[in-house]
């Protein structure tokens, strides 16, 4: 059967067009409708919880056409607990609903939601009020790494929670002096906090308790569901949507946009919704039957079949409107195929303030997939044909500047491996020169970045490059140096500047690359870092303040190359540029002159006429100016050095 799911005959009898699947609630009757063509019979299952509780009542559903099955209830039945049971071929598959907006714990069952009462004061006027114009610089974050820490200032019952981020004005260990949480990363100066998959995911057990358990997220159950393991109370399918809800409204209120990680490219286990409901038409196979596994995680779902894809621009809408998302990460993108990319990226476009919306995943996968024959894979080289407002995180980036994610010892520019200077202008300009086999559309498509959740932080990337037995609690001045200086190339190249939340306070996991389900005490964010590594933090502010206030470093425009000039240097020793400014409001200098020093040695270095004025020297950054200085200038070794002229 699952090679007849691409016939001509299937799609034109089965394809569904109608946005109406699920449980759609009104308080005198709720209608559910489930997709199902190769179900012999179904039927809709009542329960008072979401747990184990008996059966209230089982409702045989009427089949429709196009493999719709509905039936509708009379009398209000919001927070009701229900199941599909399905009959396919003489097997009885019970399962939660594709299309759930509510779950009880660990997601087994959905829930009928009245979604206005899970609506907290104020969200029918929340948005991200700076969603138009704000500068795009993202912080990464896990939303329990965020608060665990016993330190952070956050209530006992908040930490680790939605709820975490609803408290301001915390400080270290409640000691009024150092800013943590919330109130530390809006004084930081970014535009949004993208979130670590914060939908409903199996690898955390929701009825046990949640303390001791700790995992990324990448392992989607429900899509349309936030996670119980952040919620106060997972068992009440009201509760993780409401406080979901209270989360983002308090980000929104701290002036910052939400993204969020989304993980469409694979399922928790084969134990799905969507393999029970229509067993084999989500995923993909090999011409030998065997399960496609592009994604290492044992299943690649199908992005190129109609109603995957369909669920897909469905879903990411869905949050965007019912919960006020501001942009989505695409996890493994490169597992999904072109058109589909491009069909979200048109239906976010269409919702009002849409266009607004950030779009960027991963250009790549873990292995070949089983993509229909005649799709395009998302893929960095086809960046080409992905919508120009569809970015991508760029790998060359990050490897160059500071060596490979996945040999700990091989360096980079900054730390050892010189002769990669060559690629460096290539960085600077978000690779839009034509000088690699891949070329953006404009520089809006490059993430540019340095250390993301994946592999070693960039602090334990750098120990490892530098000491070969690395103490990675120990303040290096050798590694702030060179952290100084990823920090600086990230922030004067184009493209959107991403980075790991704590990489601005020498955030360490003890040498640890994947930490995806390591025990909390590592992963957490040890907010007495921001406070040692002060200096570090306010180097951060700095080069995210000249950024800001620099519009030819942010634009998006691809004729914005031609306000850069490359000197001619030694670029294994030092790369040095001029940007010359877009005369906008926002600008506070007319051009930069930027440095890369990569000698360890100081140097002295001519400057080009005029009065400049120095703005960071590679160990402090203030945008409104350290000094003047006009002929020449001696640079830091390994050092970023910028100056303006007004």
């Amino acid at each position: 059967m699952k090679f007849l799911f691409d016939s001509k005959e299937f799609k034109t009898k089965y394809h569904y067009e109608g946005k109406d699947l699920g449980a759609s609630y009104n308080k005198d009757r709720t209608v559910f409708k489930v997709w199902a063509p190769t179900a012999d019979t179904v039927s809709l299952c009542t329960y008072p919880d979401g747990l184990e509780s008996a059966c209230l009542q089982e409702y045989t559903m009427e089949k429709q056409e196009q493999g719709i099955w509905s039936v509708g209830i009379t009398g209000d039945l919001e927070g009701t607990y229900y199941t599909y049971r399905l009959n396919i071929g003489g097997e009885i598959r019970e399962t939660q609903d594709i299309y759930g907006k509510a779950c009880g714990a660990n997601g087994k069952r959905s829930m009928v939601v009245d979604l206005e009462k899970t609506n907290p004061d104020g969200w029918n006027e929340d948005f991200f009020a700076g969603r138009d114009k704000a500068v795009p610089a993202i912080y990464e974050l896990h939303i329990k790494d965020f608060s665990s820490d016993l330190c952070s200032g956050v209530t006992k019952e908040h930490r680790g929670k939605y709820l975490a981020f609803t408290e301001m004005g915390t400080t270290l260990k409640g000691e009024g002096k150092t800013a943590t949480c919330l109130s530390y990363i809006k004084e930081l100066g970014i535009s949004h906090i993208h979130l670590l998959p914060a939908f409903d995911f199996g690898s955390v057990d929701e009825t046990k308790p949640l303390d001791n358990q700790f995992n990324w997220g990448y392992d989607p159950v429900n899509y349309n569901v936030p996670e119980g393991g952040y919620s106060t109370n997972p068992a009440d399918g009201h509760v993780r949507i409401r406080e979901f809800k209270q989360m983002v409204q308090a980000i929104h209120n701290a002036g910052m946009g939400v993204v969020m990680d989304v993980v469409y490219n694979h399922t928790y286990t084969m134990d799905s919704a969507f393999q029970k409901t229509v067993p084999d038409y989500y995923y993909r196979f090999h011409k030998d039957g065997t399960l496609a596994d592009g994604s290492c995680c044992g299943n690649d779902t199908a992005s190129e079949r109609y109603m995957f894809r369909k669920f897909m621009m469905e879903s990411v809408c869905y949050w965007a409107q019912e919960y006020h998302i501001d942009g989505f990460r695409f996890d493994l993108m490169g597992l999904h195929d072109v058109t589909t990319m491009n069909e979200i990226r048109a239906a976010l476009d269409a919702l009002p303030g849409g266009k607004s919306i950030l779009v960027y995943g991963e250009p790549w996968r873990g292995r070949p997939s089983a993509m229909r024959k005649g799709c395009i894979p998302a893929l960095k080289k086809n960046i080409a044909k992905l919508d120009e407002r569809i970015a991508i995180f760029n790998d060359d980036t990050r490897d160059a500047i500071k060596g490979s994610v996945f040999l700990e010892e091989e360096p980079g520019y900054i730390n050892g491996n010189a002769g990669l200077g060559e690629r460096i202008p290539s960085c600077v300009l978000a690779w839009c020169d034509g000088k690699e086999s891949y070329m953006p559309k404009n520089p809006g498509q490059i993430i540019t970045y340095v250390s993301a959740h994946d592999n070693f932080t960039l602090w334990d990337k750098l120990n490892y490059t530098l000491f070969q037995e690395p103490d990675f609690y120990k303040k290096e001045e050798a590694v702030l140096k060179l952290n100084r200086m990823a920090a600086g190339m990230v922030m004067t190249s184009l493209g959107t500047p991403f980075f790991q939340a704590g990489e601005e306070f020498g955030r360490t996991k003890n040498g640890i690359g994947d930490s995806f389900k390591t025990e909390s005490a590592i992963n957490q964010l040890d907010w007495s870092r921001a406070e040692e590594y002060s200096d570090l933090v306010e180097y951060y502010k700095g080069l995210l303040q000249i950024r800001k206030h620099f519009c030819a470093l942010t634009s998006k425009n691809s004729q914005v190359l031609e306000r850069f000039s490359f000197c001619d240097t030694d670029k294994q020793e030092m790369i040095a540029f001029r940007i010359q400014g877009m005369e906008a409001e926002e600008d506070w200098w007319k051009e930069l002159f930027v440095i890369y020093q990569n000698s360890e040695k100081k140097k002295e270095m001519k400057l080009p006429e005029g009065s400049w004025n120095l703005l960071c020297d590679g160990e402090s950054c203030i945008p409104e100016g350290i000094k003047n200085c006009n002929n020449t200038i001696e640079l830091n070794g390994k050092s970023v050095i910028i100056l303006g002229r007004k």
